[in-house]
């Protein structure tokens, strides 16, 4: 089997890549940004907070190295699949330095091979227009069904879901501190994933089922 995952929020609390960058402009800055920029309902407004030119500050959040780590969960599903001998991969929409930074510091490249790692500015388009999978369907012919698992409707499963993959989303709320918590039961059909889990732990109970059913 292949499984595919997204990276932010499904993988790990994107809030922690946005709190590492405030971190690394408080420490360029001046550390009494900090608070403000925590308190912070997005980006925009803790970038306002600083008072500081607008592309200094969003320069560092794209750029910085972040100080983020894989839960556990992740780390344990991930080396449990990548053990049972199944092909993992990654599409993520992003620019490339910004999700490369991410990869690198969540230690991905222990569990994925980078030419099954798609990321948007590289592929030359977002997920949704169907390359970056199409580009792993051709690389990994023959090692089974497909599989993606990601956390937004808005975009995560429109193209798996047109190239006949089975696609694993959270449950709202489901998947912790997410930055989007949009509900799948607001959008179209082709929109939602094929199956809803609570946490990323479930992925291991559906990945044996599907397995035993298709025996």
């Amino acid at each position: 089997m292949v499984i595919v995952f997204d990276l932010d929020d499904t993988l790990y609390p994107e809030m922690e890549f946005v709190r590492s960058a405030y971190r690394t402009i408080a420490r360029r800055y001046g550390r009494g940004l900090l608070p403000a920029m925590l308190a912070a309902a997005d980006p925009r407004e803790a970038f306002d907070s600083t008072g500081l030119p607008a592309s200094d500050v969003i320069g560092l959040y794209r750029n910085h190295n972040p100080d983020i780590r894989l839960p556990w969960m992740s780390l344990y599903v991930l080396s449990c699949l990548a053990r049972t001998g199944h092909t993992l991969g990654l599409v993520t929409d992003g620019r490339s330095v910004t999700q490369r930074h991410k990869i690198e510091a969540l230690g991905l490249a222990r569990f994925i091979s980078p030419d099954l790692i798609m990321i948007s500015e590289e592929v030359g388009e977002e997920k949704v227009s169907g390359r970056a999978f199409r580009s792993i369907m051709n690389r990994t012919e023959g090692r089974g069904a497909y599989v993606y698992v990601g956390d937004n409707p808005a975009k995560d499963f429109i193209a798996p879901n047109r190239l006949g993959w089975t696609t694993v989303g959270f449950r709202r709320g489901g998947n912790g501190e997410n930055i989007t918590q949009a509900d799948p039961a607001d959008f179209p059909e082709e929109n939602r994933p094929s199956v809803e889990i609570e946490n990323l732990g479930e992925l291991l109970r559906f990945v044996d089922f599907y397995e035993f059913k298709n025996w």
